[in-house]
């Protein structure tokens, strides 16, 4: 084997220290250093943000504005600014009960503020942590009275009751002034009184079993509901000279009778005969034909005294008299 020349052995050293170069030099970053985004440096020491952003206005007392004097500095009014009520009510209500805060409590372990009765309540009865931010509060020795925030309070506001009372008028005025005048409301109330006098002018609706008007119905709902029964009433499995009925589940008053029922088959099945001819039955227990029931039954006496189930009772009906001629 031949050693290598000198030639070879110097390229290979310099690639290999090359190399190893590379591996130990960090990468080259094309974007700004100090900013959190990939832009690219406009001007060294600032991002884009500081270069296009707007500039924040100075603030100036009266006295600087008056004069444009920019190097008066000291004075009373050099750092007063002139602020309105409504920028400032969030801080001043409880987050709690969204009132002005009254006997000002403040949590040492996150110095949020609010009422004492408030917070106290809350450490009492739910859970011990900040309504505002959820940090837990070990116990009511947490809390600290707030003086200096109810002084500050009672400066600007004076009185709390005496101002929660003026809101409350103003609120009231506000209502009475939005909605004098509210077309929606009138005209709601125009359409319920025309609807009134519509009602008043019907015609009595008649009765299902005659040419008698109808009783109006009570006002009371639940009275006229719990006077309605719901019931079947069904052709006789062995009855062949009528037909059935074409919608058999009924629902009317618990006052009508077995005779009132009897016409009013007379009328559906357009029977010539007698309404005595017709027989009412109801199915019960082991009787086969079922039980007859008199004409002066009335539905709520049947379901009441012989329904012994939870749904609805069913009744047959037969002609009686074509039966006893064919026998």
């Amino acid at each position: 084997q031949h050693a290598p020349s000198t030639r070879t052995r110097t390229t290979y050293q310099h690639k290999q220290e090359r190399d190893m170069a590379d591996d130990i030099a960090p990468p080259h970053n094309p974007y700004n250093p100090i900013s959190q985004w990939k832009e690219h440096v406009e001007l060294p020491g600032l991002t884009l943000f500081d270069i296009h952003r707007k500039p924040r206005e100075v603030i100036v007392s009266d006295k600087q504005a008056a004069t444009g004097d920019e190097n008066i500095v000291s004075g009373e009014n050099s750092t007063l600014m002139k602020l309105p009520l409504k920028k400032l009510n969030s801080e001043f209500h409880c987050p709690i009960c969204l009132e002005y805060m009254k006997k000002t409590q403040i949590v040492m372990e996150c110095l949020h503020r609010f009422c004492g009765n408030c917070i106290e309540k809350c450490l009492r009865l739910g859970k011990k942590e900040c309504p505002s931010c959820r940090i837990h509060i070990p116990s009511r020795r947490s809390l600290r009275p707030d003086t200096n925030f109810d002084n500050l309070l009672a400066s600007i506001y004076g009185d709390i009751n005496k101002l929660e009372q003026m809101e409350e008028k103003q609120i009231e005025l506000v209502n009475k002034r939005k909605y004098m005048n509210n077309a929606y409301a009138e005209s709601r109330a125009r359409g319920i009184m025309q609807q009134a006098t519509r009602r008043g002018n019907k015609k009595p609706n008649l009765g299902r079993f005659g040419n008698q008007p109808q009783p109006k119905p009570s006002s009371e709902g639940d009275a006229s509901e719990s006077q309605l029964v719901n019931f079947v009433l069904r052709r006789h499995p062995q009855e062949r000279l009528v037909c059935r009925l074409r919608r058999e589940y009924l629902r009317t008053s618990s006052d009508i009778t077995m005779l009132s029922l009897k016409k009013f088959l007379k009328i559906k099945l357009s029977y010539e005969g007698d309404v005595s001819d017709f027989q009412v039955l109801i199915p019960l227990g082991e009787e086969k034909n079922g039980v007859i029931l008199d004409d002066d039954y009335s539905i709520g006496y049947v379901h009441n005294e012989m329904n012994n189930t939870d749904h609805d009772i069913v009744l047959h009906y037969r002609i009686l008299h074509k039966q006893k001629q064919t026998t």
